[in-house]
């Protein structure tokens, strides 16, 4: 029993340090929506059959998002397929930056894990968030770009898809919420006994 508590102590140690947010805001580089190749018509850049994938960085700073190169539409074709830089998703990059700072320059350690967890539960409430923000904006855009009658039962939105980058900084950044917040509750200060009294203590010497 000592040893599975020791292994689970050393794993929630693993992810409560800075190499988790590190990793995280790696992902951001990392593919997170992509227009799918069956979009009728096409879209942005990208011929009938080619596909559209925005990184995490492309929907934070309105990047150009990657088309799969032998789909690409002649110049005199091609339709605007970048995002506005999204507020939401440039917060989880400043909130990631300000996790790994508090974890490098708070000594505490609860005070430390209290501010790390608190950091990367935020920024996965706003990755959520930017996700399906950007996610709505690129369906009005498929929309308006259709040059093709949408197939029967279909919708924008079913040509929108998340990626696995998406995915795995939002897995990445609940794990670090959970190991700080464990950790923090560990690492609660003890009760100490009050000190005795005056008389206690004359009583004992005397005796």
């Amino acid at each position: 029993m000592s040893l599975d508590l020791r292994r689970s102590a050393r794993t929630t140690a693993r992810w409560a340090s800075p190499a988790g947010l590190l990793l995280a805001g790696f992902c951001l580089l990392l593919p997170f929506l992509a227009v799918s190749c069956d979009a009728p018509g096409g879209y942005g850049r990208a011929a009938p059959g080619g596909t559209t994938t925005y990184t995490g960085w492309d929907l934070a700073v309105g990047g150009t998002p990657e088309v799969t190169p032998d789909h690409l539409r002649p110049a005199e074709a091609v339709r605007d397929d970048t995002l506005p830089p999204q507020p939401l998703a440039i917060a989880v990059a400043v909130l990631v930056v300000a996790g790994l700072g508090a974890a490098a320059a708070i000594r505490g350690a609860r005070a430390r894990r209290a501010a790390t967890a608190l950091a990367a539960a935020v920024a996965a409430v706003f990755l959520v968030a930017s996700q399906a923000t950007a996610r709505a904006l690129l369906e009005s855009r498929l929309r308006e770009q259709l040059t093709a009658p949408m197939p029967a039962g279909k919708t924008a939105a079913d040509y929108i898809a998340d990626q696995g980058g998406f995915a795995l900084c939002l897995l990445l950044l609940t794990l670090i919420a959970l190991a700080n917040a464990i950790g923090w509750l560990r690492a609660r200060p003890t009760t100490e006994p009050p000190p005795p009294k005056i008389g206690q203590v004359a009583g004992r010497s005397g005796d």
